[in-house]
């Protein structure tokens, strides 16, 4: 639970928000872009089902059904260091990229929750918890992301 309110005023204060909210989750994005819907992509590894990539959750094989596994799920930062490494993927596209952020504690979705990565510090991901129909994750995204915070050009300060 938080008990107090802090209000930053600009951009350089970034870092203070990461290093001082634990409970931050952070998801750089190429501006234009969608923070939690992907483009249709028919093929290859970040193949999409509803624009839901096949790399980040664990499908059934009729692709209809997404599994419960607490390792795999949409992946956020948590910690100042993870998000400076996630914002040079992020900046590839050269395009300025925008930083979306929400409290790990916001009300999530039934059958959702942030897991900290075994393998990665700093690392999370937004897994589900109970198998759940491919069209119910979208939707709970879809929430989720309207639910997102956004500083402009936030990586411009990484």
């Amino acid at each position: 639970m938080i008990n107090e309110v802090k209000q930053y005023k600009c951009l350089t204060d970034l870092k203070d928000i990461i290093e001082s909210v634990e409970s931050v989750r952070i998801r750089p994005t190429p501006r234009g872009s969608d923070p939690i819907i992907y483009p249709e992509r028919s093929e290859g590894r970040y193949r999409t089902v509803m624009g839901v990539r096949i790399c980040d959750y664990k499908f059934s094989a009729d692709e209809k059904w997404v599994l419960a596994d607490d390792q795999m799920g949409l992946s956020f930062s948590g910690t100042w260091e993870n998000l400076q490494f996630s914002h040079k993927m992020a900046s590839r596209k050269k395009k300025p990229v925008d930083i979306f952020w929400v409290l790990s504690e916001a009300d999530l979705p039934k059958h959702m929750k942030f897991e900290k990565d075994k393998e990665r510090d700093g690392h999370y991901f937004l897994t589900v918890t109970k198998r759940i129909r491919i069209e119910d994750l979208v939707f709970n995204l879809k929430w989720i992301s309207d639910r997102l915070s956004v500083i402009k050009e936030g990586g411009a300060y990484l």
